[in-house]
């Protein structure tokens, strides 16, 4: 069966687009289209950018290139850390970054520099062959000056390393990346389920949406449990709005959603911990291979069908 794949943001936790892929294939899916935004974008275009044959192995040399070791002080000691001094393969303090608060520093645009995550990408993706290949794929990003989304497509252009450094480009802690005279940001911000783009041409391809924030779940009253609950519902209840505004009218669409009871806290998006990447891996296999077990019963959704849900 075709499939039009859709990934949203959630920087670590596209941990689990990653394992959702390999159930993809083993489910024998022909996936020809795929938008994605933020670390969507970079796991659409890694599996883009690889040979039909390489694909898993690529998404997991990427997850081993950017998981860490657990400090034993713990996760929260470790995504602090993250974010004081940096992601040793992605992204390294800049200068002077957080200190031009300090009186007669000179002002700055980002508290990190990404080098080193522009060379990954490099080094993992094959930009001929995503932009030559058989899957068709859009990344969005945000102009930050108009707040629209713009839908990078490589029908249309080729894409560029530069195209995911603007969707990866989370405000104040990265650098806006200029493309064609705009300035471009992360575009989880406002639209963090890329699907529009899936929806501009008719088709019977099953769509699968891949998002990485529950809409709901039980709340653990303590400052971590809402601090981490809040998070999930400003993505969640953005692609719940994304989802409602898209006509659905006669489309085959499932929303696959990392649920994952054990993780209530706050910084998961930022825990590149080896044990925790490969936990979301997991999941993502898991329900996605679940997902995908009853494929001759996913109905055309009528007019009044939201599709919402797994």
């Amino acid at each position: 069966m075709e499939a039009w794949l859709c990934l949203a943001g959630g920087n670590a936790l596209g941990a689990f687009h990653a394992g959702a892929w390999q159930a993809i294939e083993e489910a024998g899916m022909r996936v020809t289209r795929m938008s994605g935004a933020s670390i969507g974008a970079v796991v659409a275009a890694l599996i883009a950018g690889s040979p039909p044959d390489r694909r898993n192995d690529t998404l997991r040399r990427f997850l081993s290139r950017v998981g860490q070791a657990r400090p034993l002080t713990g996760r929260r000691s470790a995504v602090a850390g993250i974010l004081a001094m940096g992601h040793p393969s992605m992204f390294v303090p800049s200068w002077p970054g957080i200190w031009e608060i300090l009186p007669g520093m000179p002002a700055d645009n980002a508290l990190f520099r990404r080098d080193r995550m522009r060379r990954l990408f490099q080094e993992l993706i094959d930009f001929d062959r995503l932009n030559n290949g058989a899957i068709e794929l859009t990344v969005t990003a945000l102009d930050a000056e108009t707040g629209e989304i713009k839908a990078f497509r490589n029908s249309d252009a080729p894409l560029t390393v530069d195209h995911l450094m603007a969707s990866t480009a989370l405000p104040v802690l990265f650098q806006p990346v200029r493309i064609d005279g705009r300035y471009f940001l992360d575009p989880g911000t406002c639209e963090n389920l890329p699907l529009r783009p899936l929806l501009d041409r008719p088709g019977d391809a099953l769509i699968l949406a891949l998002d990485l924030y529950e809409l709901q779940k039980p709340l653990v009253p303590t400052m971590d449990g809402v601090g981490c609950r809040a998070q999930e519902l400003v993505f969640a209840g953005q692609s719940a709005r994304i989802i409602a505004g898209c006509d659905l009218t006669n489309r085959r669409f499932r929303h696959v959603v990392l649920a994952d009871p054990e993780d209530g806290f706050t910084g998961k998006a930022f825990d590149f911990g080896h044990h925790r990447l490969e936990h979301r891996r997991q999941l993502g296999h898991d329900l996605m291979a679940e997902s995908l077990r009853d494929l001759a019963s996913v109905p055309l959704l009528a007019a009044e069908g939201s599709g919402v849900g797994g």
